[in-house]
């Protein structure tokens, strides 16, 4: 049936006011409309569904499929920038032949033009704040310089004005200061070395003019020139440093192999050379030396590598193993320099990290891999940082993912369960990626303190309205301090929290409690007759007595008589009834705060009780009833009082003795009756 309602809507050229007076004209009454506008209706419902699953789920493969497309363009940038490097150094060594040592005097800087850069270099002290690092590094000199704008990738909106400054090294992007005081204008921002980046040429169109792109993975910035001959002096410059650099580069390997096959050569031929290895004293190396490595000089352009892999663990390793090597390096500005090139790869990996751990859905173990990574490269209050922030996100999701069905004790069962067991698996698991570094334990107490918070801020909405009763907030209540117990298997006890948290509202609650039996009380006191209780069967009055007797008053029995009446009026039971329950949801709710609150709740009902009581035995219609009125008396101020200080004494540990002034009010109703039995 619903298949066929379905291709007959489906149909091309579909007509529903045609539809509609078909079916108006087939049908037999108002009943067939009926059902066939539920079938309708069921059937718009299915649909809905059912576009809503594709939406998600095609909305799920958006997100993973950008985030592949990331992924890939942030390797097409290496790719490009492998390519790029292998095309420079494939045209240095094309340029190399016989006549480069002919060249090689004129290539020389005289001692003039040497301290010439020097103090071009220098100035960089005096205009960029923070590049004092960059000038350290000898052999480095300035080779242009210049104003850009730098641009957004995607909008091609302007970001900021920056100051760029090319040298035969490396690029040091910085930024303009607004409120500058002194000779300095810029504050320092980035320093890309060469090596690492590649420079992309953009067409001009629309806004993005006289723009070139620089891609240093995994970054891409796009600077806009204020003229065409100023972007052009910065491509040439760009592509005649790399050149320059890599030719440098080249010159300095083929030295260091022919030094070392001289070397080899001399030790071979020295015949007074000691051929004895274990006597054999190896000479120091200098830095430089040290620093000639293959796999040194390797390792930033593997770092690399394994970051566009994403293989964060091999990077980590290979970091950890150039540390190592590098304590045994004598301190030397080669080896300052080498350090800012594998700390910029630190830098870059440390960024990949963090983006990695934001973006990162699923329960604690899913983010393992990126906080131990970041731990073992020092980061360890960034990767705790951003390890709790996710599991906030991750917590948020799973409670909004709870839907508000059948009643409010359900939900508040589902949303209590959720959200500390959540919690005790992210403590387990902080525990294990965090159990080195215990300075962030206590961060992990501010996040849970937080959590809770936000978490008692959805109990209290759902729990503490003016509709829920003090019976079903008591309940409620239990389950969150179950739940909250269950991180104690962790070290971490919430329960003085979460009751700090909770003492407002309960506190209204049993107000609000109070007040609807105190109100219940006088408007019952105005139909009270004062008669003995008739259950009409004995059943029915064997069934009162298992129900007080469940409630404590195990000597209640004695108040049956004649299998069906009870030596009480129907208010006092139940008002014995209410007592007793109210105490008994108050106690399950009791706070070290609240004491107070409970015994006044507890006499204030009592003391409306007696009352009632007091007004009776001062009216004249009830005065042959005295003694009946002062049994009941009896019972509410002796037997029912004494019951609530023994269930007092027994959850608390402590008598209230503030019940004891309960005596002085039975007293007087008891005086009260004896006035009208001596006039009489």
């Amino acid at each position: 049936m619903a298949e066929g309602l379905k291709r007959t809507l489906g149909k091309p050229g579909f007509d529903p006011e045609d539809y509609a007076r078909e079916i108006a004209q087939k049908s037999d009454g108002d009943r067939d409309l009926l059902e066939h506008r539920q079938r309708v209706q069921n059937l718009q419902d299915d649909t809905s569904l059912a576009l809503k699953k594709n939406v998600y789920q095609n909305y799920m493969q958006f997100i993973e499929t950008a985030k592949e497309i990331s992924y890939v363009e942030s390797e097409m940038y290496q790719l490009s920038h492998i390519l790029t490097d292998q095309k420079t150094i494939m045209n240095s060594m094309m340029q190399m032949s016989i006549t480069d040592k002919e060249e090689t005097p004129k290539e020389k800087d005289t001692p003039k033009e040497k301290e010439d850069k020097k103090k071009n270099l220098s100035t960089l002290l005096e205009k960029v704040e923070g590049c004092s690092h960059v000038t350290e590094v000898p052999g480095r000199y300035l080779v242009h310089s210049g104003g850009l704008v730098e641009l957004d990738p995607d909008s091609n909106t302007q970001i900021q004005r920056v100051h760029t400054f090319l040298m035969n090294d490396s690029l040091m992007v910085a930024s303009w200061i607004a409120s500058r005081r002194g000779p300095v204008h810029y504050k320092f921002q980035a320093l890309y070395e060469l090596d690492s980046l590649a420079v992309v040429n953009i067409r001009d169109a629309g806004p993005m003019k006289n723009s070139f792109k620089v891609l240093v993975f995994p970054d891409c910035r796009v600077f806009q020139a204020e003229s065409p001959k100023a972007k052009r002096e910065w491509l040439d410059s760009l592509d005649q440093a790399k050149k320059s650099k890599a030719a440098a580069d080249s010159q300095k390997k083929e030295a260091q192999v022919k030094d070392d096959a001289a070397g080899d050569s001399f030790d071979r031929n020295n015949p007074f050379a000691d051929n004895d290895e274990e006597d054999q004293e190896l000479p120091l190396q200098s830095a430089e030396e040290m620093l000639r490595v293959d796999w040194i000089q390797e390792l930033p352009e593997d770092l690399d590598v394994c970051i566009a892999q994403r293989d964060f663990e091999g990077a980590v390793d290979l970091i950890d193993k150039c540390n190592e090597y590098l304590e045994e390096v004598p301190q030397s500005p080669a080896l300052k320099e080498y350090r800012a090139r594998v700390d910029q790869r630190i830098k870059h990996l440390t960024e990949v990290l963090q983006h990695e751990l934001q973006g990162l859905q699923g329960g604690p173990k899913a983010a393992r891999r990126a906080v131990l990574q970041l731990i073992k490269l020092g980061k360890s209050t960034q990767a705790c940082d951003l390890f709790l922030r996710n599991r906030t996100m991750a917590i948020k999701r799973s409670l909004r993912q709870l839907k508000m069905e059948g009643s409010t004790t359900l939900y508040v069962n589902k949303l209590c369960y959720v959200f500390f067991t959540t919690m005790l698996e992210v403590g387990r698991e902080f525990q294990k990626d965090f159990s080195s570094n215990n300075g962030c334990c206590s961060a992990f107490v501010v996040w849970a303190k937080t959590e809770l918070e936000t978490f008692v801020g959805m109990f209290a909405r759902q729990v503490f309205s003016s509709k829920t009763s003090l019976s079903m907030v008591a309940e409620c209540v239990e389950m969150a301090q179950h739940n909250c117990d269950k991180l104690c298997e962790i070290g971490l006890d919430l329960t003085f929290a979460l009751h700090s948290l909770l003492v407002k509202d309960v506190r209204r609650a049993m107000h609000d409690g109070r007040d609807q039996i105190v109100e219940a009380v006088r408007h019952r006191s105005m139909e009270e007759k004062w008669r003995a209780n008739n259950l009409l069967t004995p059943q029915a009055c064997r069934e009162l007595v298992k129900e007080m007797e469940d409630l404590g008053l195990s000597s209640f029995k004695s108040l049956m008589y004649d299998d069906c009446w009870i030596k009480l009026t129907p208010n006092t039971i139940t008002y014995t009834r209410q007592l007793l329950q109210f105490v008994d949801q108050c106690l399950k709710l009791y706070q070290p705060e609240l004491h107070m609150v409970l015994v006044e709740n507890v006499m204030m009902i009592v003391r409306c009780v007696g009352k009632q009581m007091e007004t009776a035995l001062t009216a004249k219609e009830y005065t042959k009833s005295h003694p009946f009125i002062i049994k009941n008396a009896s019972f509410v101020f002796e037997t029912v009082v004494q019951r609530v200080e023994r269930r007092f004494q027994e959850h608390v540990g402590k008598p209230a003795k503030q019940f004891r002034e309960l005596r002085t009010d039975y007293a007087k109703l008891r005086s009260l009756a004896r006035t009208p039995t001596t006039e009489l």
